[in-house]
């Protein structure tokens, strides 16, 4: 007799076995909003709607609405569509100036986000940023310049110096984004510049020969800078390698490796000193500095605009 409680057990489990087993999954709610993500035991559904409220995944997964309304019958609901009432284009609206607003229906190009009843704020007025027009609007393009140089150092206790012209190429690395006027809205920090110098037209008979190159910051995404005189500078870091002319006192033409911080105003003139030393007789130590024109004989080499 003792078994039959133990029997009872054993067929009370196997009874409510099946039944647990039928029992679906939850369903994921990630908004709470009492719409599932997606009907249990599905991997993929269409959107829900007023109409269509069942067997159906949430049009906005991240964003309460219960009532699932979705204006312009693109699959996103109007609580996290970019443009409520105009359909997407390939799934998804652009929003160029990353306010939340699509671009079919922003109404300024400039940040203005919807507030809480999804009306966007006013336009903002012009930053600092929009009304800083770019000194060399041509900077967002590879260009190619002849840039004529002052080059000057102490070596040995005497002066060495040439006047020349620098093949040069040169660009920015980052976005550039502008408004209809073509003033700046955003520019990059960041302008790269390569080049061969020689202190003669004719290179072959040039007494100082050689490549240089630079790396200039100009942080016009920090405001104060934007506002301020500093904004016509770029400040940054050279380096070259020039043949240099004999000069009394040493072994072997000197191989001149120099480095030095490098200040640009207006994209017109630039000034490098420098740190120098000659590869060629053992490591010897000048300084000096350069100064570089910008005489653009030659420049755009057909990059497309970027507006």
């Amino acid at each position: 007799m003792r078994s039959a409680p133990l029997t009872l057990t054993a067929i009370l489990l196997l009874a409510l076995a099946p039944a647990a087993a039928q029992t679906p999954p939850a369903a994921a709610d990630s908004d709470g909003d009492g719409v599932p993500d997606l009907p249990p035991g599905q991997t993929e559904a269409p959107a829900c709607h007023p109409g269509q409220m069942e067997a159906c995944a949430d049009n906005c997964p991240l964003e309460v609405n219960p009532g699932q309304e979705d204006s312009d019958g693109d699959g996103a609901g109007d609580a996290c569509d970019l443009c409520p009432l105009v359909p997407a284009k390939n799934g998804e609206h652009a929003d160029a100036d990353d306010d939340g607003v699509g671009d079919e229906c922003d109404t300024c190009r400039l940040p203005n986000p919807r507030d809480e009843r999804g009306e966007q704020a006013p336009c903002p007025e012009k930053t600092a940023h929009s009304e800083w027009k770019d000194p060399n609007p041509l900077g967002r393009r590879l260009q190619f310049f002849i840039r004529p140089l002052a080059l000057g150092y102490r070596y040995q206790g005497s002066w060495v110096g040439s006047t020349g012209l620098g093949l040069h190429l040169g660009g920015s690395l980052g976005e550039w984004r502008f408004d209809e006027k073509g003033t700046a809205l955003k520019v990059p920090a960041w302008y790269w510049s390569a080049g061969v110098y020689g202190d003669s037209v004719n290179l072959f008979a040039a007494e100082h020969l050689g490549p240089y190159a630079a790396l200039d910051f100009r942080p016009m995404d920090w405001a104060p800078y934007a506002r301020s005189w500093a904004r016509h500078f770029k400040f940054g870091a050279g380096a070259h390698l020039f043949w240099s002319k004999r000069v009394e006192g040493a072994g072997n033409r000197p191989l001149q490796l120099g480095v030095g911080p490098r200040v640009g105003f207006l994209d017109i003139l630039s000034v490098m000193p420098f740190a120098q030393f000659d590869l060629a007789n053992g490591g010897a130590f000048s300084w000096g500095g350069m100064l570089v024109f910008d005489f653009k004989v030659l420049q755009d080499l057909g990059v497309p605009l970027v507006k």
